[in-house]
Order: structure tokens, then C-alpha cells, then sequence
């Protein structure tokens, strides 16, 4: 989605309606709809409801109306409130005229003292909803908490959360991504099928290196972007000197043009090796600088992994990264690591792409690899531009997807970067992420590719639920220790007794 610099998921309006089966009393659902709109409210939850008679849908006609009024009202996603039993049909009715995301939620009993004359049936009354909904084959459109059946309070939590999901689907279905140039040679894996990424909502603009040079080109014939280096060299002191800022700074415009110019919430670049040769510096700076403020930039010209990044800071609501699933941890690295299963720890790294937020002590610097390659005999030049540092101890959710034929999978884990020092190059971190070890043996293995968007809290719940919604075809999560995975060796793993 195309949002202003400094924003990271779009803004949600919430609608909510209610339903009341003719046989039980309208007031029970008016009065549990009152309490959980007084509850959202004291949360600071802001939410629209139809007016008048279709408040409360009990007809074809009030599903009709409470529909047309929540679309011209500009409701992006609607909870869909069970205050009683509810009528099946019309419940139905509503879901297929709303054309956004909802959430079916129940009214849960709330006293043995008013069972006899305010008992709603919220059990009975959700088995049937939703047989309703799978029936008509809706449920691909229906958010369904783990349990749906709740309290004012618990029903607060819910809204919460489901409003994290939408801001995720309302991101992915109106995103436009800019890819700028061929897959490089050497990263076979970073190939993207356009339908897949067109199943989940997300387009494509096709654009090629040469685009970038000519953006420049006309840069440099207007004038440089002199705000652009003062704030880089403000917030990076180490740039070397002000002829390779001017280099920086006239990218950055460059970029920033193209995603003003085509509404781009993202991009991926070409960068191994002819983006160096050609535009005379390794990109990474940039790349975190436009993380920072919400436009996330892929290596590698890498479809798949940039799409990752979107869906991680929509759910996350901050600052991304790409980073590879790159080395195992030696047992020796830090003595802390005792505390913990070695086989779980894994290193992720990139060149130095990552935002100087992220990172403790961030230094500017040049890619060591590139450099062997490119410049073996001289100082650095071109394979200038990274950023070093360690990342900052944190929670993550480390997120990727792949398409499958003209669909798309996921995988989703959770875990923490710890804060030492991981002595290698880059911008790099230690991470422990539980039940890694079984996890890539037996789900990334030969369906997923060595990138990984990572956002840094947990938020691997919200991205489970969106990805629901939007249309991927398999999400993948770590098992629990109790749990083979299809592909495990049980004889190997210590599943079976001895």
C-alpha cells in the first residue's frame, strides 16, 4: 500500500453489527452489543455501527441495509456480533454483501442468575453461522478467533487483534511492489511466479536497471538532492567523503521518485554485481534508510522476500529487515550459549541493508565478499555503502513466503535476538529461534529460499490470521516437541521409547 514516509500499516475503520434470532428477545442483543461498544471505547477503540433499525440485523432486509451503510461509511473490516442465537440466513446475507474482512464473535453467558430469561445460546447459535458461511463458501473471508465465544472484555481483545489483521489484508490487497531489474545470475532461488503474488492481492511493476540509471541520469542533470545527503551524513558521520554521499543521495532520490511517481509500497534492486558497477556503490544504506520510514527494499531483486517484508511491518507496525537464514552458531561463540539448545541458534546476516535503529554501534563500511570479487587489488570504491553492526537484543518474527505454482506459501517463527556480539561481518545477530533445528530440516528445506523478512517484536500470530484471509495456500509454523513433522525420521528423532 502506498502510505506516507514514517507510516507502516494503514489505518483501519472498524464497523460492527449486531444479530438477533426472531425467537429471542432484540433487547438481549442490544444490551450485550451496548457493553462490548462501551468496552471498545474505554480500550480507545473507535468503531462504526449502522444506524437505526438495522443496528441490530434481524431481516434480509436490516443484513441489506446494515451492509450498504457500513461500505459507504467506509468500513474497512466489520465485527460481526452474535448478541444472541442469530438468524442464519440473514447472518449470511450481511457477510456475502460486505466486501471486507470480518470477525464473528458470540456473547458468552454472563451470570447463572440470568440464564432462565437472558440466556442467548451463543454456542448453538455460532455452530450455526458459521456452517452458514463454510456452506456458501464464505469462510475464506471470515476471521474466527481461537475462541470466538466471549465476554465484553474478552471481546475487546479480539477487535484488538483483528484490527492487526486487517491493517495486514488492507496492506497486501492494495500494495503495489517495483522491481528493478533481472534476477541476478548467482541467486537462482530469488525467482518470483507473477501469478502467485497476484493471488494474494499484490501487483507488480516490472521496471529495469536501466530505468535507475536514467532516473539518475536526470538527477544529476537537474541538480543534486543536497536535504537528502545533509540528513544521511547526520545520521551516518562515517560516510567517507562527500563525492560518494553525492552518490548516496542522488540513489535515494532516485527511488524515492519512482515510488511517488508509481505509488510503490516497496522495491526490490538488482545489486549482485552489475547494480555496483554501474551506479557506483553498493546500495545497502539506502535500503535501511527507506526501511526506516516504511518502504522496504529487497536484495537481489528478490520478489518474494520484499513481499515478506510488507506483510511483517503491516502486522508488526514498525521497521523491518531482510536478512539471510545464514550460518549455524559455534558452541564456543559466547559462554551464555550454554543456556541454550546450540542447534536452535542460527546467524542471520546481509551486506548491511538494515536500518541504523536496528543495530548497536552502526558503522558505515563496504561488502567484503564484493570487494574479493570486484576491487581484489585496490582500496574500496564501488563496494562501498554497507552498514556493520550487531542487531539489537530483541523479540522477532521471522516471516518468508514462496510461491506454489500460481498460489503462495509461508512459513512463520518466532523467537529473540540475543544481545552479543557475533563476531562476523555485517549486519548480523544471533538469533534463538525454538525448535529451528527440526523446523529447517523438514519444512524450509526444498521449499523456501535462503532470505527472511524479520520484524522485531511477535506479531507471528496477527500474520497466521491474515494469512488466512489474503489467499495463501499453506502456512507453515514450527511443531511442538511432542509432534513429528510428516517428513521426520521417528526412529532418528526420539519420538519412539526404547
Amino acid at each position: 500500500m502506498y502510505l506516507p514516509l514514517g507510516t507502516y500499516s494503514p489505518d483501519i475503520k472498524l464497523g460492527l453489527v449486531s444479530a438477533s434470532r426472531n425467537c429471542f428477545p432484540r433487547a438481549l442483543s442490544e444490551e450485550r452489543t451496548e457493553r462490548l461498544l462501551k468496552a471498545a471505547a474505554a480500550a480507545g477503540i473507535t468503531i462504526t455501527t449502522p444506524q437505526g433499525e438495522s443496528r441490530i440485523i434481524e431481516t434480509k432486509e436490516h443484513a441489506h441495509e446494515a451492509a450498504r451503510q457500513l461500505k459507504e461509511a467506509g468500513c474497512d473490516a466489520v465485527v460481526f456480533f452474535l448478541g444472541n442465537f442469530s438468524p442464519e440466513i440473514e447472518d449470511n446475507i450481511f457477510i456475502k454483501a460486505f466486501d471486507g474482512p470480518i470477525m464473528i464473535i458470540a456473547a458468552a453467558e454472563e451470570s447463572g442468575a440470568t440464564l432462565l430469561q437472558k440466556r442467548g445460546d451463543a454456542l448453538c447459535g455460532l455452530l450455526s453461522a458459521v456452517l452458514g458461511v463454510s456452506k456458501r463458501g464464505l469462510l475464506n473471508k471470515v476471521h474466527i478467533p481461537e475462541s470466538p465465544v466471549v465476554s465484553a472484555e474478552e471481546g475487546v481483545k479480539e477487535i484488538a487483534h483483528f484490527i492487526k489483521i486487517a491493517k495486514v489484508v488492507k496492506g497486501t490487497k492494495n500494495a503495489t511492489v517495483g522491481l528493478f531489474g533481472p534476477r541476478p545470475r548467482d541467486f537462482e532461488t530469488c525467482n518470483y511466479n507473477l501469478a502467485s503474488v497476484n493471488s494474494i492481492g499484490i501487483e507488480i511493476e516490472e521496471l529495469g536497471l536501466f530505468d535507475l540509471q536514467n532516473e539518475i541520469k536526470k538527477i544529476k542533470e537537474t541538480g543534486n538532492a543536497p536535504g537528502i545527503k545533509a540528513d544521511m551524513k547526520k545520521e551516518m558521520p562515517g560516510i567517507p567523503d562527500d563525492e560518494f554521499a553525492t552518490r548516496l543521495s542522488t540513489y535515494e532520490l532516485a527511488i524515492k521518485n519512482f515510488r511517488d511517481r508509481l505509488k510503490l509500497s516497496g522495491a526490490a534492486t538488482q545489486c549482485w554485481s552489475e547494480q555496483e558497477f554501474s551506479l557506483k556503490h553498493v546500495p545497502c544504506f539506502i535500503n535501511g534508510r527507506m526501511a526506516q520510514g516504511g518502504f522496504p527494499i529487497a536484495c537481489e531483486n528478490d520478489c518474494y522476500s520484499l513481499i515478506s517484508e510488507l506483510l511483517a511491518q503491516y502486522a508488526s507496525n514498525q521497521t523491518v529487515a531482510i536478512l539471510d537464514i545464514n550460518h549455524s552458531i559455534p558452541k564456543d561463540l559466547h559462554e551464555s550459549l550454554k543456556n541454550y539448545p546450540i542447534k536452535d541458534m542460527v546467524g542471520m546476516f546481509h551486506c548491511g541493508n538494515a536500518s541504523t535503529k536496528l543495530l548497536k554501534n552502526p558503522e558505515m563500511k563496504f561488502q567484503v565478499i564484493m570487494k574479493r570479487l570486484m576491487e581484489p587489488d585496490t582500496a574500496p570504491d564501488i563496494t562501498r555503502g554497507t552498514i556493520e553492526g550487531q542487531f539489537i537484543g530483541s523479540p522477532i518474527t521471522v516471516v518468508q513466503v514462496h510461491g506454489i505454482g500460481d498460489q503462495m506459501r509461508a512459513y512463520i517463527c518466532e523467537g529473540h535476538f540475543l544481545d552479543l556480539d557475533p563476531k562476523t561481518f555485517g549486519c548480523t545477530g544471533t538469533a534463538y529461534l525454538p525448535g529451528f533445528n527440526r523446523f529447517y530440516r523438514h519444512v524450509l528445506l526444498g521449499k523456501f529460499h535462503h532470505h527472511a523478512a524479520v520484524a522485531f517484536s511477535h506479531c507471528g500470530s496477527v500474520l497466521y490470521d491474515a494469512f488466512k484471509l489474503i489467499g495463501m495456500k499453506e502456512v507453515y509454523t514450527p511443531l511442538p516437541e511432542c509432534m513429528p513433522y510428516p517428513t521426520e525420521n521417528v526412529f532418528r528423532s526420539g519420538f519412539l521409547s526404547k
